[in-house]
């Protein structure tokens, strides 16, 4: 009763506030309807493109190189690998790799590329390895020669080679004989090398 006494004195319409109590306070503007788009398209997935695998032989620095009769001797350093290797680069390799390495040190300056001088026992090594590859190759060429000569079927260019490359054999199995053995060595000429030189002539 207080209450109501109150809000009569202060000259308020109780209706009013009842009213005002249950309509909404926020009137919503009147919106248009909404309008149907193309739906947005699905992005396309692009797999991240893998990287190329290191070539095992590409290479990025060379240094220490030191020039040999057949080639370069020199420090490699390979993308593949962690540390440098030693690697002898020959003008001829099979490799493609081996042919580039040994382009790159001929580019380099030959007065800052000292030459290798091999020791006595590396000589020898050398001259001892040659000559057992010559004398395989001179005992093949007297059987195949000195076979028709055995049976009777061998012309007179078979005879002459025969004597030929025997005589080469003799002359290999005398090169340790040589004063300063195995530098210089003189080394025999096979026959066949006469055979092309005489054809080129």
């Amino acid at each position: 009763m207080e209450t109501k006494k109150k809000i009569q004195a202060t000259g308020v319409d109780v209706e009013t506030l009842k009213k005002a109590a249950v309509t909404s306070v926020f009137d919503l503007p009147d919106l248009p309807a909404p309008v149907l788009t193309a739906p947005l398209p699905v992005p396309t997935f692009v797999p991240a493109k893998e990287p190329e695998p290191v070539h095992p032989f590409a290479f990025s620095d060379i240094k220490d190189v030191v020039r040999l009769p057949n080639g370069f001797q020199c420090a490699v350093k390979f993308d593949a690998w962690a540390d440098y290797a030693t690697f002898l680069a020959r003008a001829d390799d099979v490799e493609a790799h081996g042919r580039a390495i040994y382009a790159v040190c001929a580019s380099m300056k030959t007065a800052n590329i000292p030459n290798y001088f091999p020791t006595d026992a590396e000589m020898l090594d050398a001259a001892q390895a040659r000559i057992a590859r010559e004398l395989r190759r001179a005992n093949s060429e007297v059987t195949k020669y000195q076979d028709r000569v055995d049976v009777d079927e061998a012309n007179d260019t078979d005879v002459a080679q025969v004597k030929a490359w025997k005589k080469y054999r003799v002359n290999l199995n005398r090169l340790p004989e040589q004063t300063h053995f195995p530098h210089p060595v003189v080394w025999p000429v096979a026959p066949d090398d006469v055979s092309t030189a005489l054809v080129a002539a």
